[in-house]
């Protein structure tokens, strides 16, 4: 049987395009969430500021379509389990939108010192507590179901239609998927405690995700190189 004629491959491309139709969907919902009627110039100029924190919010949502559609590139097969993973990322994407937009929006409004428009979202120390911490959890959730994708294509190669050339970039995806899911917590975490004397950060504790990606090739040479 070709490929083109794999039931399951089949399956696995409808099951993409509507994930794919569900991240579109979410984008709709990050822009009506700001959309509101501009009856003048200042209403206008307001909507235009609200742009970059648009932009923001779209980049992440965008960031999760395309590593969903490089998981598709290199697992083109699915099963139950991965059909209800795919399920729930989209479920997950669309809850996660709105804490989302809260947070970049709120992020924008405080680094322009109030220059951008925005919903003055973050009264207290509170408010803030609370949104990194609603933000986290849907972070780490949201990384952690596509960790268990990658997981499971790292099991069961053969039944999901993995190429063996594709399994060391599908074991860096889960690597990179799991720090995200860690950071997402490490952030929520951070709430608890040190938040009171740094309100900033449960935001910074993201940074670590670039930090680790740039710094895992010297380390793993240097390792591989003092290994025996």
């Amino acid at each position: 049987m070709t490929d083109e004629h794999d039931p399951e491959r089949e399956s696995g491309r409808r099951l993409d395009a509507f994930v794919d139709a569900a991240f579109a969907f979410a984008v709709t919902l990050l822009i009506i969430a700001s959309a509101e009627p501009a009856a003048n110039i200042a209403a206008l100029w307001q909507a235009l500021g609200r742009i970059p924190a648009s932009l923001g919010a779209f980049a992440l949502i965008a960031m999760f379509w395309l590593a969903y559609r490089e998981y598709g590139r290199l697992v083109p097969r699915r099963d139950t389990l991965s059909t209800l993973n795919a399920l729930a990322i989209v479920f997950t994407v669309l809850v996660y939108v709105f804490p989302l937009r809260m947070l970049v929006e709120s992020g924008f409004v405080w680094v322009s010192r109030g220059l951008l428009s925005g919903e003055k979202i973050i009264r207290t120390l509170a408010d803030l507590r609370d949104l990194f911490r609603i933000y986290g959890v849907g972070f780490a959730i949201l990384a952690g179901l596509f960790t268990a994708m990658y997981w499971r294509a790292m099991r069961h190669p053969q039944r999901l239609g993995v190429a063996p050339e594709n399994l060391t970039q599908i074991r860096f995806s889960f690597e990179i998927w799991a720090l995200a899911s860690i950071t997402g917590l490490l952030s929520a975490a951070l709430t608890f405690g040190p938040m009171a004397k740094a309100p900033w950060l449960p935001g910074f504790a993201y940074w670590l995700i670039p930090l680790v990606i740039y710094l895992r090739g010297p380390v793993g040479r240097l390792l591989a190189r003092r290994a025996p």
